[in-house]
Order: C-alpha cells, then sequence, then structure tokens
C-alpha cells in the first residue's frame, strides 16, 4: 500500500514489476486482498488501484487522491518512476523556486517576486537531483515557455528528464533544451 501511496495510483503490472510478484495472475490475487483499502478503476482496459479513506488510514498518508482526468499522466509518471528503478526518495510535485533579488533594497512588507515551476516529480542520485517533466497533453506553446522557465532556474546539480510520446514532441523539446536535458519517449522505455 505504500508503493500505491507513493505512486498515486498504479496499474497491477506496475506493482508487479515493482514487487517482483512474478505473473500478472499473481499480481491480481494480492491486489484483490487489499481491495478493503482500494479504490479501482480502468484506464485503457487496464485495472488501475488508489488508495482510499481506510487505506490512507491504515498507513498514516495524508494524500488524497481522487479519480480525475490526470490518470493517464499520473500513470505515465510511474513509467517514469519505473524506467530510474524506483528511486526511494521519489516525490511528485516538487516545487524548484528561484527569489527574485532586488538591487540592495530592503522592501518593508512587501514580498519579493519569484520564479516558480513545478516538475512532476524528483528525486537524488549522485549528487543530483534529477527533475522530472511528464509531457501528454499540454500545448507545446506552454511547454516551450516551461522549458525556458527550467533553463532560467537549473543549477549544476539539476538534471532534467522529460518524457513525451511521439518524435515531432521529442525534437521540439531537445530544440529547447539546447542540450540542457534529455527527452525520452514513452514507448521506448517498455
Amino acid at each position: 500500500m505504500m508503493t500505491i501511496d507513493t505512486l498515486g495510483m498504479a496499474k497491477i503490472k506496475h506493482l508487479q514489476q515493482i514487487h517482483d510478484l512474478k505473473s500478472y495472475r499473481n499480481a491480481c490475487r494480492v491486489v484483490k486482498q487489499l481491495s478493503p483499502y482500494l479504490h479501482e478503476t480502468f484506464f485503457e482496459k487496464e485495472k488501475v488501484v488508489y488508495l482510499n479513506k481506510e487505506g490512507c488510514d491504515l498507513i498514516g498518508s495524508k494524500k488524497e487522491v481522487k479519480k480525475t482526468s490526470l490518470i493517464e499522466h499520473t500513470l505515465l509518471a510511474n513509467e517514469a518512476y519505473l524506467y530510474f528503478g524506483c528511486p526511494m526518495d521519489w516525490k511528485r510535485e516538487y516545487v524548484l523556486e528561484e527569489k527574485q533579488k532586488v538591487s540592495g533594497l530592503q522592501l518593508g512588507g512587501l514580498k519579493l517576486a519569484s520564479k516558480k515551476i513545478v516538475a512532476d516529480a524528483v528525486f537524488s542520485k549522485d549528487g543530483y537531483k534529477y527533475l522530472i517533466e511528464i509531457d501528454n497533453t499540454r500545448k507545446m506553446a506552454d511547454n516551450q515557455r516551461k522549458i525556458e522557465t527550467y533553463l532560467e532556474m537549473l543549477r549544476p546539480s539539476h538534471k532534467l528528464f522529460i518524457f513525451t510520446k511521439t518524435e515531432d514532441r521529442k525534437r521540439k523539446f531537445e530544440k529547447w533544451l539546447k542540450g540542457r536535458g534529455e527527452v525520452l519517449i514513452f514507448k521506448g522505455l517498455g
């Protein structure tokens, strides 16, 4: 259940891979035993599970997951999680913020402007902070603005990975990134 909490929502095949549950049938049996603590839905003919209130209470989770239009985005993020070998410190919705400096002035009571971007996920490895972006439905003009913000905020300790669905989108991302990140296509991951 902790894995489901970490992922938000999970396909049976995700749980099968993560926990080495051997066969799909065995994974279904294990998930069935957890059914009092899970909600179930289907996405593209595959069963998807997420914790219900009882499941959250049992493991002490404060996350409340609801069935929304973001199911595909969540499941694609899980593919990235699996791609990187299930990092222990994987966190969803990571806020990267940079306060804007005002040249030597102290502004009493006024808030300083800040740049902020929300990465879909983050984890640490080899002294780097890996920032993960999942692209599935956002308009490319919006994606370009987000990449521009990333490029302004990326530090040497950051590595940016973008996961997308088509070769055309991959080419556009690579052009905008100017070599400062890596773009992968989902179909080539599994």
